[in-house]
């Protein structure tokens, strides 16, 4: 616990001892309600008489206690109507107790306006029962409000036990023994309260100081009942007393309490909105650039299926009108129908890893073998173009997945650097492991990506902005990088122009 804790705790304590003694002493500089020796009679009784005996002084004594009287209710019924109407849009347990206190203050002070002499037993007993359940009323609402609250089943049955305890000794007929019983309730609720505090809420300040204001002006009404020889009650603490206003502070901090939860909500909730719309207008855009990127990739692809389909529709035309062109035009009809083959398997694969219907037979897989085989079969496609395609395995780099799938984004990886190398380039394909990943690197000296193109090349569809021309399908980095995420790995890019690129793939790595 810091020491600003400590001494704000110390504070409080002081705070309701203080106002306790500046009573006591304030009290012993007024007039006594009843002088030594008189006879023990009703509090209400002695003020009548005096009221009697001095006619204008009772008068204006009696105005003053009926105003503060109904201003204490008044003030007990609106902040009763605030709650209620809080409950009734947002049933919480705490405006429950709230509620429940607040019906206690009301009742009691319209039983003291209405029954102020407490000759009748039942109207003294009544009295009796309400000065309890305002000391007990607190307790429940500060528990409630600050979430110190008994939790297991032992600790509310200790409390049960506890309150059921509690009630006839407040009750007990002997004013020394309630007096001793309220001072247990009000001590208990300020320890509560205290507590609370420490364990680092700082909003139970605003319970905390008003309660030790409360226990205070509490303390001036308990004490007549102590037959004290140093506190003898005046006439202005008397009303005071039938007034019922020392109980108004706690229960505008109780308020103001609720008051700042309800606001600290409303300012979750809108930012919550404001978050939620902010995600929707993010979506929205996202949406929009998808849909524009999907219709600019379906002209693309229409595109590139009409060249093929063109070609072969030509040599088709011509091969009917002079059937020894075939073998001059054979070549370059092959070359079509193979690109047009490896679009529409592209195409295929592309649009059922965007339904998640892509299955994987996974198994342990040795990524450098996988990566070995996939080398084995490309030389001869760098061969053609003049390309020198080296290998570097350093260790076998066991990783758990579809073997198929690996080799083909290696595959992708490899091919897409033998089209973007130029004749008598170099590709080096190297695997390794690293920080526990299994890494496979694909690097090649072609003309490298341009910076601004670095961040869609993994898109769908995606073509470099470079000049140089080949026949890419524009889907193979994408589907690489989708597989590549079914085995829990990625694939980077690092790019300089005229220097070449370098594709890492990185899966985890499987410990023997």
């Amino acid at each position: 616990m810091t020491r600003k804790k400590v001494l704000v705790m110390l504070g409080a304590v002081v705070l309701a001892v203080g106002i306790a003694l500046a009573g006591i002493w304030y009290n012993a500089q007024l007039p006594p309600l009843a002088y030594p020796g008189a006879p023990a009679q009703d509090a209400e009784i002695l003020f009548t008489t005096w009221a009697d005996r001095y006619p204008a002084e009772g008068l204006a004594a009696l105005t003053l206690r009926t105003t503060l009287q109904w201003l204490a209710v008044t003030v007990f019924c609106t902040l009763a109507a605030v709650v209620l109407a809080l409950y009734y849009y947002k049933h919480q347990r705490e405006l429950g107790y709230f509620l429940l206190y607040l019906a206690v203050l009301i009742a009691w002070g319209a039983v003291i306006i209405l029954f102020p002499i407490s000759l009748d037993p039942v109207a003294a007993a009544l009295k009796r029962c309400f000065f309890p359940l305002t000391v007990l009323a607190p307790i429940l609402l500060s528990s409630a409000l600050t979430g110190v609250a008994p939790v297991s089943r032992t600790q509310k049955l200790l409390v049960l036990v506890l309150t059921m305890g509690y009630f006839p000794i407040a009750l007990h007929s002997d004013a020394r023994v309630r007096a001793v019983a309220l001072f247990g309730g009000m001590i208990y609720c300020m320890g509560l309260l205290l507590l609370a505090y420490a364990k680092g809420s700082a909003s139970v300040l605003l319970l905390l100081f008003p309660y030790a204001v409360t226990a205070g002006l509490r303390t001036w009404v308990i004490l007549p009942g102590l037959d004290l020889s140093f506190f003898s009650e005046s006439i202005r603490f008397y009303l005071v007393r039938c007034a019922r206003i020392y109980d108004i502070p706690f229960t505008l901090g109780c308020m103001t309490f609720v008051c700042r939860r309800f606001a600290l909500q409303f300012d979750r909730t809108e930012h919550l909105a404001r978050e939620l719309d902010e995600r929707v207008v993010q979506r929205t855009r996202a949406l929009t650039e998808e849909s524009e990127a999907r219709k600019s990739m379906m002209l693309n692809i229409f595109h590139d299926l009409r060249s093929p389909l063109f070609a072969v529709s030509s040599g088709l035309d011509t091969l009917e009108a002079a059937p020894d062109a075939l073998p001059a035009l054979l070549p370059a009809m092959q070359q079509r129908m193979t690109f047009l083959r490896r679009l529409t398997e592209d195409l295929f694969l592309a649009a059922k890893l965007e339904q998640k219907q892509v299955m994987l037979n996974e198994d342990r897989v040795s990524l450098s073998e996988a990566a070995a085989a996939v080398c084995e079969s490309c030389q001869n496609e760098a061969a053609k173009k003049g390309v020198t395609l080296t290998t570097r395995f350093d260790a076998e780099l066991p990783v758990w997945g579809d073997a198929m799938r690996l080799q083909q984004i290696v595959q992708n990886l490899v091919t897409n650097a033998i089209h973007y190398t130029p004749a008598d380039g170099t590709i080096t394909v190297h695997s390794f492991a690293a920080e526990g990943r299994a890494l496979v690197l694909v690097q090649d000296t072609g003309c490298g990506i341009a910076p601004e193109d670095q961040a869609a090349v993994f898109d769908r569809y995606f073509h470099t902005t470079a000049d140089t021309k080949h026949d890419s399908t524009g889907l193979g980095l994408t589907i690489a990088q989708e597989l590549a995420h079914l085995h829990h790995g990625e694939i980077t890019l690092e790019s300089e122009m005229g220097k070449g690129s370098c594709f890492t793939l990185a899966l985890p790595l499987l410990e023997d």
